[in-house]
């Protein structure tokens, strides 16, 4: 029976005297480090809100693919039960988590924060995805209250808590990912969509400067300013989705999300995909009130809108 004297662990090393000889037991070190990455990598988890369709479900498959488990957020719980049975069948080896709930309330995410811990104790949420998002294609007169309440309360309110929520732990553990989705329209003040462009500029202004807060944090915090992506979010007829992508105006959410983590792990912020897009954003300053009113006036009439 030999007796052993630790005298120095550093490095992933330990260094012991066995019989007046030193001994580095470096075999024994890479198991437990192996053993040890596994267990981070069992914890690992990104959460993706809106995650049940369209560049959601797109971000769930892409993040599963890097080895992320993944907590599917949605409005409906037999929507996200669907997806995470599916990405379950695809990836048993990964844990995917199904909650669903209406994040467009003052406490959603408090909520979802608390669900998280609650139903799995030992999550690192390592990557949040503020996915979830509305628009209403109509006149701001047109809007009830609840229209405009559920936009902002879910693109702004929802979005800033989730980040105060979930970033805490990402720099303290000194590494973490968030990507706020904001849009092409933050730039522009166009009719139809006051509210949705009001609500992403917030977004876009808040990343920037969440980004500069957690700087030397190893949170990498982005936005992307997308323009139209070919989702169900949009109420379009084939024949225009397939004139919209040809145009550049409207991209895949393959490709959409594709670009958006690669940017994201990157630690890039602020891309605008499409040449139709980076377009529109320079002209944008040049643009006129007097110039947009025949615009809106032809656009009423054609969609019949109200």
């Amino acid at each position: 029976m030999y007796k052993f004297a630790v005298l120095n662990i550093a490095g992933g090393r330990e260094r012991l005297f066995r019989c007046g000889w030193l001994i580095e037991r470096r075999s024994h070190c890479v198991v437990c480090t192996n053993n040890e990455k596994m267990i981070d990598n069992n914890r690992k988890y990104a959460l993706v809100t809106g995650g049940s369709s369209g560049m959601g479900l797109e971000y769930v498959r892409q993040l599963a693919a890097k080895g992320y488990n993944v907590i599917i957020v949605a409005l409906f719980q037999n929507e996200t039960d669907a997806v995470a049975a599916q990405m379950q069948e695809q990836y048993p080896d990964l844990d995917f988590l199904s909650i669903g709930m209406d994040l467009s309330t003052a406490d959603a995410a408090r909520e979802l924060y608390d669900k998280v811990y609650e139903l799995r104790p030992g999550a690192m949420v390592e990557v949040l995805i503020n996915n979830a998002g509305v628009i209403s294609v109509v006149h701001f007169r047109s809007m009830t209250a609840e229209q405009i309440s559920r936009i902002i309360m879910l693109h702004n309110h929802t979005t800033a808590m989730l980040c105060h929520y979930f970033i805490p732990a990402m720099a303290a553990a000194g590494k973490g990912y968030v990507l706020n989705i904001s849009s092409l329209a933050s730039w522009l003040s166009f009719p139809f969509i006051s509210t949705y462009s009001a609500t992403k500029a917030f977004i876009r202004v808040l990343t920037r400067a969440l980004r500069t807060e957690y700087k030397k944090t190893g949170v990498r915090i982005a936005s992307i300013y997308f323009g139209a992506v070919d989702t169900p979010l949009y109420k379009l007829s084939p024949s225009l989705r397939k004139l919209a992508r040809c145009l550049g105006v409207m991209i895949t959410p393959q490709k959409a999300v594709k670009l958006a983590l690669k940017m994201l792990f990157a630690g890039l912020t602020g891309w605008m995909p499409g040449l139709f897009n980076k377009i529109a954003y320079l002209l944008t300053p040049l643009m006129r009130p007097c110039w947009i009113g025949p615009l809106e006036r032809a656009v009423t009439r054609k969609w019949n809108l109200k």
